[in-house]
């Protein structure tokens, strides 16, 4: 991940992770219909629950969202949405569980339309009374990296939070999420769950067209090693088939510290590298020179670096933070420094402020960002918020650009199960503008 990438505020509540910028794409303007009643429909598609499952056990939540954008070229995009996650924990008796995770995009737009319909999970698991569970559909397999299958995951518990397990079946088509049957996905973990600590390793042998895409391990630990000190860290492992060499692809380290109830500290480590898919790719590059050039590349990039949090006083809290990356390519560097303030019930608000200067691998960077936050009768949170930016180029015939971005931001949970929510935001460059407003629509069982 580039040093360049902003950390934007987790807006948890409102679930509006939604990538702002990625929607600045200009595109025709065509004419708008919601299709709510279409999407409705599509989603009965991804319900075929089992039916012994009593009702009072499945949680889930349901949302309709609508994205609408408007640009300095005049160009309209509106997206519009709706997301179903209906599950059933695992009981300590045995019995059925299970996990559904889809959604449906629209984009009523000219031009090229995202992914209509996604399914992220759908799988039904049995938990016999020998500590055996059976769990058979569309799955993620958490003990692993990346791994999603449609298959069979068989694990067993030989200790309570302790055991193994083996998958094996088709694997969604990794470019749109289909199923073709030209993937093919087995592989073997262990996991040690604990209430200190959590150990995972695994491997998987992933195959496109009957030849190997990609056979890579993992392994991950979180851990609380005391009160005070935390250790969470990742690693995975793959064997490039062009050299038949292992190659380490990701490795990350977090370490944090709690000196005293107002002192935090933190270090952080992370490598990582292009995942290479070494058949299916194959189709997407049509020269040759370039795919040889791909399978042998190991240019990667590196990230180390430390955070301080303060509480200064009972209602203000400050935060400082460096981070220092290269890339071996070029063996250029990039330097990242962050400071900020936090101040809370404040006449009722909220405040926080954030300073960043990078010095990228081919530019400088300074960013302001500012917010002020209430919430009213504990059922609406409203923000506002805003960002000013500059970046100057280093290169030959490098100029200098500033952007501005302001808007608002409203949170309403009208009771236990319903919400709703929106933001409206305006984004102000050099030579270009745009205006976006996002509204969303749940229900939570």
């Amino acid at each position: 991940m580039s040093m360049d990438n902003k950390n934007k505020q987790n807006r948890t509540k409102s679930n509006m992770k939604i990538s702002r910028h990625h929607w600045r794409k200009r595109i025709k303007k065509s004419r708008s219909s919601l299709q709510w009643k279409k999407a409705l429909l599509l989603f009965a598609f991804l319900i075929p629950m089992p039916l012994i499952i009593q009702a009072s056990d499945i949680k889930g939540r349901f949302y309709v969202s609508d994205y609408y954008s408007n640009d300095s070229s005049h160009n309209d995009l509106q997206i519009v949405s709706s997301k179903l996650r209906l599950y059933k924990q695992e009981d300590e008796k045995p019995g059925f569980y299970f996990n559904l995770d889809g959604e449906i995009r629209k984009k009523i737009s000219e031009g090229e339309d995202p992914l209509k319909k996604r399914l992220n999970e759908l799988w039904v698991g049995y938990k016999f009374p020998q500590n055996l569970h059976v769990i058979v559909g569309r799955q993620y397999i958490y003990q692993l990296f990346n791994t999603y299958i449609d298959g069979l995951n068989l694990k067993y518990e030989i200790k309570k939070g302790a055991g193994f397990g083996v998958f094996g079946g088709l694997a969604p088509d990794l470019y749109d999420n289909s199923i073709d049957g030209k993937f093919k996905s087995f592989g073997a973990y262990g996991f040690l769950d604990q209430d200190t600590y959590q150990f995972y390793i695994g491997c998987e042998d992933l195959m496109y067209e009957g030849a190997t895409d990609r056979q890579y391990c993992s392994a991950r630990l979180n851990s609380a090693l005391s009160k005070k000190v935390r250790l969470d860290g990742f690693s995975s492992v793959s064997i490039n088939q062009a050299t038949n060499k292992f190659e380490l692809e990701n490795a990350s380290a977090n370490v944090s510290y709690a000196a005293t109830r107002d002192l935090r500290f933190q270090l952080f480590y992370d490598y990582y590298r292009a995942i290479k898919y070494f058949e299916s790719s194959k189709n997407i590059f049509a020269d040759y020179d370039y795919i040889d050039n791909y399978f042998l590349d190991t240019n990667s990039q590196s990230r180390a670096g430390g955070r301080v949090d303060y509480k200064l006083a009972k209602k203000l809290n400050v935060y400082a933070s460096a981070a220092y990356q290269t890339r071996k390519i070029d063996n250029d560097h990039a330097v990242r420094y962050t400071g900020g303030f936090r101040t809370y019930d404040l006449g009722g608000f909220n405040l926080s402020g954030r300073y960043t200067h990078i010095d990228n691998f081919n530019s400088e960077n300074d960013e302001f960002n500012v917010e002020l936050a209430r919430n009213f009768f504990n059922k609406v949170d409203v923000s506002v918020y805003a960002s000013k930016e500059k970046e100057k180029l280093d290169i030959e015939g490098g100029f200098t650009a500033g952007t501005l971005t302001y808007g608002t931001s409203v949170y309403w949970q009208l009771n236990k199960n319903y919400f709703v929510s929106m933001f409206v935001e305006r984004y102000d460059g050099d030579d270009y503008y745009n205006t976006s407003v996002f509204t969303q629509a749940g229900y939570r069982f």
